[in-house]
Parts: structure tokens; sequence; C-alpha cells
């Protein structure tokens, strides 16, 4: 099995490809999602090691950790859905063996089940800073695109536009272009950010998820 990043378009063809959007809502929403096996994650280990002691500890153990196998495959599905990974499909649910019970054992023995978790609690912290991250970046070039518009509604006198600077508040039209041609030359920078990341993180998911 193999979870491949699909390759990088070029500077103007991301800005006319799907991926790149999808991408983009896969990065942003990883914030809740990370947050969500984050808490089921720390949930689980938490109640399997409290419960260690007692006999119903034993399912509860299994249930969780079959649980995560079960996160780990969605993400993988997730992540060739939106970011667009290639390669073959996701990873078993459970580990192979004879019967019920093997597979069981297989499920602790398998090296996939550990890093699994330890790929669940990385999305949180991963998600939170790709959500800053990318927002941050978002909101700076539509704030920059908007500023000529601003200027433009400022010269009808319905709009104040405070630029700063000497030199700016001398040629604020000037600056209000060069403003806008900032704007958009950071938002197509930022799509191109986000497809690197979400390569980044699919070759994350094909280590830990995938190829353990």
């Amino acid at each position: 099995m193999s979870l491949l990043p699909a390759s990088h378009p070029g500077f103007f063809e991301a800005l006319a490809q799907r991926r790149t959007y999808t991408t983009l809502l896969y990065l942003l929403l990883s914030m809740a999602t990370g947050i969500l096996a984050f808490t089921y994650t720390v949930t689980g280990l938490s109640l399997s090691l409290g419960l260690a002691i007692l006999i119903i500890g034993v399912p509860v153990a299994l249930t969780f950790l079959a649980g995560a196998r079960l996160l780990s495959v969605a993400e993988v599905y997730l992540l060739k859905a939106l970011v667009g990974g290639e390669g073959s499909a996701g990873p078993a649910l459970l580990p192979g063996g004879e019967g019920f019970l093997g597979r069981l054992r297989g499920l602790l023995k398998d090296r996939r089940t550990w890093t699994s978790l330890l790929y669940l609690l990385l999305l949180m912290p991963l998600g939170l800073a790709y959500f800053t991250l990318l927002v941050s970046l978002l909101a700076t070039g539509l704030s920059l695109v908007a500023v000529p518009f601003a200027q433009f509604l400022h010269l009808g006198g319905t709009l104040s536009l405070d630029v700063g600077g000497s030199w700016l508040l001398a040629h604020p039209n000037l600056a209000a272009a060069l403003c806008g041609l900032a704007g958009l030359a950071l938002l197509p920078l930022t799509f191109h950010l986000a497809l690197l990341l979400g390569r980044f993180q699919v070759w994350l998911a094909g280590h830990l998820l995938v190829n353990a």
C-alpha cells in the first residue's frame, strides 16, 4: 500500500485547479478534526489505562484501538478525496489473522495501530497551526486586495482611508494600487503554501497510517 502526494501544479495553474481549494478546505477543517481526534485518543488512553486492572478494561482498550484504526482509515480516504493523494486503497481496518482472536492479537502487535495513535495526537497541533497560518494569510491578502476599492470609495467621499506614512499620504492612489498588487501576489502564494502543507500531510499519513 502507498499514499503518494499529488504532483505540484504551476504557479498560475494552481488557481484553476479544484484540488487547490479542496486542499485549503481540508487544512482549515483539520483544526476541528484534530481536536476531535486528540480528544478521542486522550480519553481512550485514559480509560484504557484506568480500567487496566479490571476485566472490563480489556474490551474497552480493544474497542478504543479498533476505533483509532477506523479513524485512521477515514483520515486516509479524506486525504485522498480532498488533498488528492495518489496510491492504492487505504489500510485495512484490522490486521490479518486466523479468526477473530487472531485479528485482535494482530491489532495489538501491528505497529500501524500505535503509529495511528501518534498521528491522531499530532493532528490537533498541526491543525491549529494550519488554521492560524492560512486564515491570517488569507485575511491579509483579501484586506490588501480591498484597499484599492476602499480608496476608490474614499475619493467619492464615502470612506476615509488612512494609509499612514508621509510618502503614502502624499500618493494615496499609488499606495492603494501597490497594496492591491501585494494582495494579488499574496493570495496565490497562500494557495501554493496550502498545497505544500497538504503534500506534507499526505506524506505524514503515508508514513504513519499506511506504510508504518
